[in-house]
């Protein structure tokens, strides 16, 4: 390892090394051709040989130009999710409105009725589920057991047959009514002849002890039968289903029955969300803290689910604006902006770029930067928000230096990318120096190191001082 270490920094040296040695070769080279070929030719030609400008301090800007208009930073158009009568609007055009205000809502008696219904299913699954998991109510065991002892002394009863004094009672029953009816019987015969005996006494107190007799005869005739099949099976199902009630009492719901009733809970409880979203789906919210931008219905009207209120945040506008493509350089998000409304020509806002696309647009057919930028309220200013859709001139400051050292451009030599040097004037003869270079713009270049204010720099051409 440490000879490869060793090795890797020898590398470094000759490397460096060698960097030099092209630097030096550069500026030679440029030397040699500023001395051997570009002064004699000056002079061969009857110009003066050496032109030259002072090193001096001054400010130097580097500024992208280009228009655009003012944007609120945020705007949304509010509709509703489905049609119906708009039943009223509580806010106008120019409204402030806060986060969560009611703008706009549409008649929701039934959105209310369903609501409601949603809400008593719901309840009415709770309870079915609190009453399979919570313990058996005394009256309702009371009454399970109760169910299931008479279900069995019925069957018992049809198993056994009619007891003797059973039979005995229902022939006394009937020897009784049979009696009852011989002697309405009698009594009709005796004014059968009268015209009117259809409607008499005697012949509703007929009618009566044959309804009578008719019971009796069939009651006796019941109780002196032997039960059905199909009897026999009703009543065992009757036991069952008694039996089986006291026994979900006693032992709990299974775990099927407590598996559907909480998804029937579930379910209900899905169904009033849902119609509870389905109600707040009748009125538009603001989402923002803004202003009213835009109102296009009145109450009363039938409305769809286009836009209805356009809300607009006019606090901290953004700016949005074109450049050339040709000043793709000067612009990065970062970078300070003055604005210059056409309609406010004695102020300038200041800003920052917050976005550069990173695709360019088209504009009248030329591809065109499109950015955005923020601005700053002015303490002074007395138009503030100002108003969506301003038409503005925007300067974009790329770079911006201050009281640094300047030289023409033309007094720039370039080595290599990015390295540059000048002829220093120094006993009236030029020497070449490597400097530093900063800003530069199509006329000026910030010096950062290599020069001092007052030198004198070769520039190759006529009035630069």
């Amino acid at each position: 390892m440490s000879g490869v270490s060793s090795l890797i920094r020898n590398r470094r040296v000759v490397i460096g090394v060698v960097l030099a040695v092209v630097v030096l070769l550069a500026a030679a080279g440029g030397w040699y051709y500023y001395s051997t070929q570009y002064l004699p030719a000056q002079a061969a030609n009857g110009e003066e040989t050496i032109q030259t400008a002072t090193v001096r301090r001054g400010n130097l800007v580097i500024v992208g130009s280009g228009s655009g208009s003012l944007i609120p930073s945020a705007e949304v158009d509010l509709s509703f999710r489905s049609g119906g009568r708009l039943a009223e609007v509580l806010v106008e055009v120019g409204d402030q409105v806060q986060t969560g205000d009611v703008l706009a809502g549409l008649e929701d008696t039934d959105a209310q009725s369903q609501v409601t219904q949603a809400g008593i299913n719901l309840r009415l699954a709770e309870l079915q589920l609190s009453e399979l998991t919570g313990t058996p109510d005394a009256a309702d065991l009371a009454a399970a057991q109760y169910q299931l002892a008479s279900a069995q002394e019925a069957l018992e009863d049809l198993l056994n047959g009619p007891s003797a004094q059973e039979i005995l009672i229902a022939q006394a029953d009937l020897a009784t009514v049979e009696k009852q009816l011989q002697q309405a019987q009698s009594a009709y015969d005796r004014v059968s002849w009268r015209p009117d005996a259809a409607s008499s006494s005697q012949a509703m107190d007929l009618w009566s002890a044959t309804a009578a007799y008719d019971k009796a005869r069939a009651n006796y005739e019941i109780a002196m039968a032997d039960a059905s099949g199909e009897q026999i099976a009703s009543t065992r199902a009757s036991v069952a289903q008694a039996q089986s009630n006291l026994n979900s009492l006693l032992d709990g719901a299974t775990a099927e029955d407590l598996e559907a009733a909480q998804l029937n809970v579930e379910q209900a409880s899905a169904n009033l969300a849902a119609a509870q979203i389905q109600l707040e789906e009748t009125i538009i919210v603001a989402p923002f803290s803004g202003t009213v931008t835009a109102v296009t219905a009145s109450p009363g009207e039938m409305v769809g689910t286009s836009a209805l209120v356009t809300v607009a945040d006019l606090s901290q506008p953004l700016v949005e604006l074109y450049l050339d493509e040709t000043d793709l350089d000067l612009i990065a998000v970062g970078y300070e902006v003055e604005v210059m409304f056409d309609a406010l020509p004695v102020e300038i806002f200041k800003g920052h770029v917050v976005r550069v696309d990173p695709v360019l647009v088209q504009m009248e057919g030329a591809p065109t930067i499109l950015a955005l930028a923020t601005l700053e309220q002015p303490e002074d200013s007395s138009r503030w928000p100002l108003p969506g859709g301003l038409n503005a001139s925007v300067e974009v400051f790329a770079g911006r230096a201050e009281n640094v050292l300047l030289v023409p451009v033309e007094a720039l030599r370039e080595l290599a990318p990015g390295q540059y040097a000048v002829m220093v004037m120094v006993g009236g003869e030029p020497q070449m120096r490597q400097v530093e270079v900063g800003l530069m713009d199509y006329a000026y270049a910030e010096i950062v190191s290599g020069l001092e204010q007052g030198d004198q720099v070769s520039t190759g051409i006529l009035g630069t001082e």
